[in-house]
């Protein structure tokens, strides 16, 4: 599964971040889903190349561009929401420190998971005990995550989206692009970048 290129059809451009940050969500959900389908199908037996190719690709995903959807939020929208400084955000803002540290804890499982993988790309096979932490670390980050994005896709981003103005909302997504190494002016449905990828 190759990331999804911006300026498809129906892709949002940057002038949209909120939607941009629910889709990094789906490729959170399908590279969890693809490593899982891999290790289903691969726990005993050899690797082959499109199975590699896959987990390089996930692998990819999750050293790159997952950082910088954690940058999106922590670095351009997070910081925002505070400046606020509205009493009937401090919910929302109490909320920003946990999901804070979930990102911290999402990162040390990736890290583990990221270790074995090299190892099984390595080795073209994982042991029973290789098989059997990378399982638990899956379950670990699909249970973060389901509460994780659930709370940011149904309360946070439209929370955010009511409480913040349209200047702050196009300079979050300027700095999305950016982040990319994007121009945010030539992005979306009218405007492809066929060299670049948003997962990037």
């Amino acid at each position: 599964m190759m990331p999804v290129a911006l300026g498809t059809q129906g892709q949002p451009g940057f002038d949209r971040p909120f939607e941009l940050m629910s889709d990094c969500h789906r490729r959170i959900e399908q590279f969890l889903a693809v490593i899982r389908r891999a290790l289903e199908a691969y726990s005993s037996r050899e690797l082959d190349e499109e199975c590699s190719n896959a987990l390089r690709t996930a692998q990819r995903y999750f050293r790159e561009g997952a950082p910088r959807h954690t940058e999106d939020e922590e670095v351009s929208l997070f910081p925002r929401l505070r400046d606020l400084d509205r009493d009937d955000m401090r919910e929302l803002l109490d909320a920003a420190e946990r999901l804070e540290r979930e990102h911290d804890e999402a990162e040390r499982i990736h890290h583990s998971v990221d270790a074995r993988i090299d190892r099984w790309l390595r080795d073209r096979q994982l042991t029973p005990a290789e098989v059997e932490a990378m399982v638990l670390d899956l379950d670990a980050l699909d249970r973060l995550y389901a509460e994780h994005i659930a709370f940011e896709d149904d309360v946070l981003f439209p929370a955010a989206a009511r409480a913040l103005d349209r200047e702050h909302v196009l300079r979050i997504g300027e700095e999305m692009a950016a982040r990319r190494g994007l121009d945010a002016s030539r992005t979306g449905p009218r405007g492809p970048i066929e060299s670049r990828r948003f997962s990037r």
